[in-house]
């Protein structure tokens, strides 16, 4: 296992405890994260190899295109009922998600695994490309949000930045 630096390790905790993630994000997320890991474990590469790289792994094809990864995210959340039975609890970002988000994480599962689908390598990368820069601009949101909140001055969470640059 390929031991990743302080910052990466940083995003890692502040990605599992941020609040209010759109579903679309969560997924997002998922795509950006696998781009970081792999970049790390490449020793941190240009851009542009790393997505090329990512979209012609095998692992591509069994967790994103099969949606293996993406279901995992919703069994997940399905495991975790809220004491009401209303909805799921998330734990580490203390949210409660209810039915209709499931159904509309199902929804939206399907929408990007279709488009993940391609067999065009150039619209793979620029479908990567487009969700890794569409969870970018939301978390570098969030962090800026976060940084204005005083009681959270002086974490190490509202370090400005990912460790991933797009």
């Amino acid at each position: 296992m390929t031991k990743h630096d302080v910052e990466i390790r940083r995003y890692l905790a502040w990605r599992r405890k941020v609040r209010g993630k759109p579903i679309p994000i969560r997924f997002y997320e998922l795509i950006y994260v696998g781009l970081t890991m792999l970049w790390s474990k490449m020793g941190k590469p240009p851009l542009k190899t790393v997505i090329y790289e990512f979209i012609k792994r095998k692992e591509y094809e069994e967790e994103l295109i099969s949606g293996q990864l993406f279901r995992k995210l919703i069994k997940e959340i399905k495991e975790n009922p809220s004491e009401d039975k209303t909805g799921y609890y998330l734990s580490d970002s203390r949210e409660q998600l209810i039915h209709k988000d499931i159904e509309q994480i199902e929804k939206e599962k399907n929408s990007i695994i279709k488009e993940l689908s391609t067999k065009n390598l150039i619209e793979r990368y620029e479908t990567v490309s487009r969700f890794c820069k569409l969870y970018q601009s939301w978390a570098l949101k969030k962090k800026s949000q976060q940084a204005e909140d005083i009681t959270r001055q002086e974490s190490f969470e509202i370090y400005p930045y990912l460790p991933l640059n797009l």
